[in-house]
């Protein structure tokens, strides 16, 4: 199961990293190679990306099978964020809204981190919404008490596993670079613009798609950097068992080659007994103010935090030690 989620990860890495990472020929990957080190670069920017999820459970013939599958293809995602590199500050934004056990549920979690104090903080209220009677119940606490709340999270303490992490996806990043270099310029594709995209000021639109080959190509080297980053282990026999039918992203840019939007693609099928026919994951991504100005909406005022001290020391009837309650 580990490997099985491992290929998924690194799935998700691709479709990520590519999205940022693609390029009429040596111009048009010239134009996504400028987008894209402009975005790395940039001491400030936002996105916005909505998330599509489709399971084809076809081939299963259990009930949760495809009770599990409706939950996933009805889920609505979306993360928004906001970055400072200068400030080392960030927000992201979680909202949604899925189907658990026939129950609705809406979601809208802020985090703020600050990387010099070494704090984070995430909002509560959603959290409290949804899960506040099973909370409630477990702890003992009168969740009612939270509503409005932020709770801190001291960032030092996920320091050791935050540096391994970036080494990572640092490294993984490279050799993705190195892969993306080696791609022929036949594969990018001018398109296009619409009406809509000319009034967001869009001046150009490519787009770019690859066969399950040279996926797999690029999954194997991946896979490889991370066995030589973590050290572990790699099966490269669960990614012959997937066929990548599609994978196709399409970008728009401005006067200036940043990007303005990416819209991406990409289905996997399995030939596995007990998997998913099939797998596919859409994205909406937006981009705005790269080097402009960024306003953090999610920063807690300091009678709206609690820590985990005050939320540990909180007994049932809800009353709590001093300090901002």
């Amino acid at each position: 199961m580990k490997k099985n989620w491992l290929l998924f990860l690194l799935s998700s890495v691709l479709v990520f990293a590519l999205a940022a990472c693609q390029q009429d020929g040596p111009k048009l990957k010239e134009t996504y190679t400028s987008a894209y080190k402009k975005l790395m670069n940039a001491e400030t920017y936002e996105f916005s990306s909505d998330i599509g999820l489709k399971v084809d459970v076809s081939n299963l013939s259990g009930a949760e099978d495809q009770k599990a599958a409706d939950m996933i293809n009805n889920a609505k995602l979306t993360i928004s964020g906001k970055t400072n590199t200068k400030t080392k500050q960030s927000e992201v934004v979680f909202k949604g809204k899925i189907n658990v056990m026939g129950k609705p549920m809406n979601f809208d979690i802020p985090v703020y981190m600050d990387e010099k104090k070494q704090i984070g903080y995430i909002k509560l209220d959603s959290i409290i919404e949804n899960f506040g009677p099973i909370i409630g119940s477990k702890l003992g606490l009168d969740v009612t008490k939270l509503k409005g709340k932020y709770l801190e999270i001291p960032l030092d303490e996920m320091k050791t596993a935050s540096k391994e992490t970036e080494k990572m996806q640092n490294d993984l990043v490279k050799t993705l670079q190195k892969v993306v270099d080696s791609i022929s310029d036949d594969k990018f594709e001018k398109e296009d613009l619409t009406d809509k995209e000319k009034k967001q000021g869009a001046t150009q639109k490519i787009t770019v798609s690859f066969q399950d080959e040279k996926i797999k190509d690029i999954m194997m080297k991946m896979m490889d950097t991370v066995k030589q980053t973590t050290g572990g282990t790699t099966n490269k026999e669960d990614l012959e068992k997937v066929k990548f039918e599609n994978f196709k992203v399409t970008s728009t840019f401005d006067d200036k080659d940043n990007f303005l939007t990416q819209d991406l693609s990409m289905k996997m099928a399995f030939d596995q007994k007990d998997y998913p026919k099939s797998f596919t994951i859409t994205t909406s991504t937006s981009y705005k103010n790269i080097n402009g100005k960024v306003t953090f909406s999610a920063k807690p005022k300091k009678d709206e935090i609690v820590t985990m001290s005050e939320l540990q020391g909180m007994p049932a009837n809800g009353m709590m030690q001093p300090s901002g309650f």
